[in-house]
């Protein structure tokens, strides 16, 4: 009998293996789509709070925002304000957050993945809104038109958003690989790509996915692109894990299992952000 004991033993790691990404994908995915939700509800809520102090009230759908006056009764100011206020919210909540992952980057609880999809979504946000909003003219656009900036400047503008954006994955490459201590004991060569596209790629792009067939019919172009961006800051994210150092973590074998909990907060908002937001919610505060 004691020579079917390596068989078994090598069998267990074979299965370890092969639930250790799935869970990592799915996990990351429900936890992005939990990220997603927070930052869109506090970013809308900012704005209309915004938009209070000049006694402009607003109906926040999921695919736009309302301002329910006329169009001859915006001021500079209010422009400024308003527009302004949902990225800055972004860039503020994501250095918070950010500061927050540094002192835990080290510990091995799953929700630093709701903590890394937040400043990923902050930073996003923050300068696809800039990227997105020159090109089109809408969203932060229309604060850069109230400035007077011509299309020279705002071409200037678009790319060096891009350019930032890009350089942040860059920088940030190597503190993204600490969320693998929750599943694995390192990450040695090709294992920190694989861990980059199970934990970050596949998760961000299953979830812009899922957030367009939700808001169909009625998707926006801006924020759609805005999504879109995140492509630029994880290419290098990519790009950059094949050369980074190996990192080993706790020798002990961490327990492997999905977050059902995570799964179903992430599909009560998708019905929050979907029927609710589908329908409008007016604020006046």
């Amino acid at each position: 009998m004691s020579h079917l004991l390596p068989i078994s033993i090598k069998f267990s790691g074979n299965m370890h293996k092969n639930r250790v990404y799935p869970t990592i994908f799915l996990n990351s995915l429900f936890y992005f789509l939990c990220a997603y939700f927070i930052l869109f509800f506090i970013s809308r809520i900012g704005v209309a709070i915004s938009a209070s102090a000049f006694s402009i009230p607003v109906r926040i759908y999921y695919h736009k925002i309302d301002f329910l006056i006329r169009s001859v009764e915006w001021t500079a100011d209010a422009v400024s304000a308003i527009f302004v206020t949902g990225p800055l919210i972004c860039l503020i909540l994501g250095i918070v957050m950010l500061i927050i992952f540094m002192n835990v980057a080290t510990e091995t609880g799953i929700l630093r993945t709701l903590l890394i999809w937040m400043i990923i979504l902050s930073i996003i946000s923050f300068i696809g809104e800039i990227i997105i909003g020159s090109f089109l003219n809408q969203g932060v656009g229309y604060v850069i038109m109230y400035l007077f900036i011509m299309d020279t400047g705002k071409i200037v503008l678009t790319l060096f958003g891009g350019i930032i954006l890009f350089i942040t994955g860059l920088i940030m490459s190597r503190l993204l690989l600490y969320t693998a201590n929750t599943y694995l004991t390192d990450l040695k060569d090709l294992e920190k790509t694989k861990f980059v596209i199970y934990q970050y790629i596949f998760p961000y792009l299953s979830g812009i996915l899922i957030l367009g067939l939700v808001e169909i019919p009625k998707f926006s172009l801006f924020y759609t692109l805005v999504r879109l961006c995140g492509i630029i800051f994880l290419i290098p994210v990519v790009s950059r894990s094949v050369s980074l150092q190996d990192i080993y973590f706790e020798e002990e074998v961490p327990v492997i299992s999905l977050s059902w909990k995570a799964a179903a907060v992430a599909l009560g908002f998708l019905v929050l952000y979907r029927v609710v937001f589908g329908i409008g919610i007016r604020f006046m505060f």
